[in-house]
């Protein structure tokens, strides 16, 4: 008697119903053409390397100006997704010819971008690491997971061919900055940063890769492979996930340790500080080495505090558990506005309320001007010999100190570019005492040229800064400066009067001098040149000699 065959057991309803939704997806997909459009996007062509050059290019510059803006807008043309898309397919349909079409395509790529952004940081003036960039150097777990996320996003995007576009730019977020961070490393020779980025961008091409593969086999992608083919994808899969998680998720820890590790030094930096009105400035904790930490502070306090320093040492060494050297400045200050208006805001909710309201209002406008005025202070670029600026009339006048490289017309521009920049002021820029311009003249001609009127204005602008209302306009005539020499010192005198007669109507005292011949003007000629003499010099009348 045969004994009766066994029957299967019967799976649970959330078995059965997640079988058929997944046999209904898969019926919904033209898997051939799916396979067909992937092909074609991931394919190595001139127009898909333009469009990395191009995308890298613009990564690498908003990294340099830290601008999120720039590289986001990178992002909208990068054509990365397409083989990244191809790699995973070919992992799930085991297609090798379609694997090694997409390596070629990764690999061109990467070099074209790393490329790029290589010869633009060498060439570029801006050249220091900034945040943007920093914040691609040392991938964690949560990186992973963003590129995870980004491939199951990617892969439903080309299997049921909507949003590809706008998937894309997410994909391209996790690996065309990293690639644009690679090349600015090796370009500073700083291989922390390229190894760090370069290992961000490795992770998240991994991660893209398989969360593709996999979504593409609940599809129905490769599922006529044999079975054992399919357990060696999966435990390809998990082994790589693995490999992946394990250090991202020592770097997590790494850096959750040291943001706590901030947080508690920040909090300690006020203890010898507490019976005094004071803040922290500046903090930047550095980790050199498992056992010890070094503390940049800096602190704005009322009063200096003795010892500070060693005393928060010792806190912190005992406190950290480990060797803790800190750098501590104390910057004195007369009057925190910041500490006032907190004053004032406790005192404002009891019952004398409108009148320090009032004065918060006061304080707030004066901590405006303030700063307005601490800006315009900034935005001058030569030195300083004085200044005179009232904040409440919004006026300002910068006395310049004697420096080089600074002409009469150069300080003019500053106080126009000035003006510009801050309009509610009103601002004047007064030169050290040096040569104004001469005004020069054709041969044998006594009427300016339009050329000129710059040189002119510039003068007269000088003359009034310097509070200079008398002036002498001495012409000259070279030794052929007419065509009859005889007529050159009436030429010289023609010249001066010319001038004379612009200044008078700006409401100078202008005396027209002509001088031909000075002295060895014929040895002058010849070592400063006909033109020296063939124009005019202005010059500030002698007020003894009055």
């Amino acid at each position: 008697m045969t004994a009766p065959i066994a029957a299967k057991p019967k799976k649970a309803k959330w078995q059965r119903l997640l079988n058929v939704n997944i046999y209904e997806l898969r019926q919904e997909i033209d898997h051939a053409e799916v396979v067909d459009h992937v092909h074609e996007e991931g394919a190595l062509t001139g127009r898909y390397i333009f469009m990395v050059i191009m995308s890298c290019a613009i990564a690498i510059l908003g990294l340099l100006l830290s601008s999120p803006a720039v590289v986001i807008g990178a992002m909208l043309i990068s054509p990365l997704m397409g083989p990244i898309m191809l790699l995973g397919f070919s992992l799930s349909i085991l297609d090798f010819e379609a694997l090694r079409k997409a390596f070629k395509s990764i690999v061109v790529g990467l070099l074209a971008a790393v490329l790029i952004s290589y010869l633009i940081t060498v060439f570029s003036p801006l050249s220091e690491a900034t945040a943007e960039i920093m914040a691609r150097t040392r991938p964690n777990f949560f990186d992973l997971l963003v590129a995870i996320f980004s491939g199951l996003a990617g892969g439903y995007a080309v299997i049921t061919r909507k949003g590809e576009a706008i998937v894309g730019v997410a994909i391209a977020t996790a690996l065309m900055p990293p690639l644009a961070v690679t090349g600015y490393g090796l370009a500073v020779g700083s291989m922390p940063i390229a190894g760090g980025s370069f290992f961000l961008f490795m992770t998240n091409l991994l991660a893209i890769a398989i969360s593709v593969t996999i979504l593409s086999r609940l599809y129905g992608f490769g599922r006529t492979h044999c079975r054992r083919r399919n357990a060696g994808q999966g435990l390809f899969i998990i082994a790589v996930f693995t490999a992946l998680s394990i250090p991202l998720g020592i770097s997590l820890r790494d850096i959750a340790y040291e943001t706590r590790v901030t947080n508690s030094i920040r909090s300690e930096i006020l203890t010898p500080f507490a019976d005094i009105p004071s803040r922290v400035s500046d903090l930047a904790v550095t980790f050199p080495s498992k056992e010890e930490l070094h503390v940049e502070a800096t602190v704005l306090t009322r009063s200096r505090v003795a010892g500070a320093q060693s005393t928060l040492q010792s806190q912190l060494t005992e406190k950290m558990g480990r060797t803790v050297s800190i750098n501590l400045g104390q910057v004195l200050i007369n009057q925190d506005i910041d500490l006032e208006q907190a004053k004032f805001l406790e005192l404002a909710n009891t019952s004398l309320g409108a009148p320090l309201r009032a004065e918060i209002s006061r304080i707030e406008s004066l901590t405006e001007m303030r700063r307005s005025e601490q800006e315009l202070r900034n935005a001058v670029p030569f030195k300083l010999s004085g200044a005179d600026i009232d904040s409440e009339a919004q006026s300002a006048r910068f006395f310049a100190a004697r420096q080089t490289g600074f002409s009469a017309a150069s300080y003019q521009a500053i106080e126009t570019g000035l003006s510009e920049n801050f309009s509610n002021w009103s601002i004047e820029v007064v030169p050290p005492i040096l040569e104004l311009p001469l005004i020069n003249f054709d041969k044998g001609k006594d009427s300016l040229s339009p050329q000129m009127t710059p040189a002119l204005e510039t003068s007269a602008w000088a003359l009034k800064r310097w509070d200079i209302g008398q002036i002498d306009v001495v012409g000259y005539a070279s030794t052929s400066g007419s065509v009859e020499n005889f007529d050159n010192s009436a030429l010289a005198f023609r010249r001066a009067s010319t001038i004379a007669n612009y200044f008078k109507e700006q409401g100078f005292d202008a005396q027209p001098i002509g001088e031909y011949r000075v002295f060895q003007q014929t040895e002058l000629e010849k070592t400063l040149g006909y033109q020296r003499f063939q124009a005019v010099l202005i010059r500030p009348r002698d007020r003894a000699g009055e």
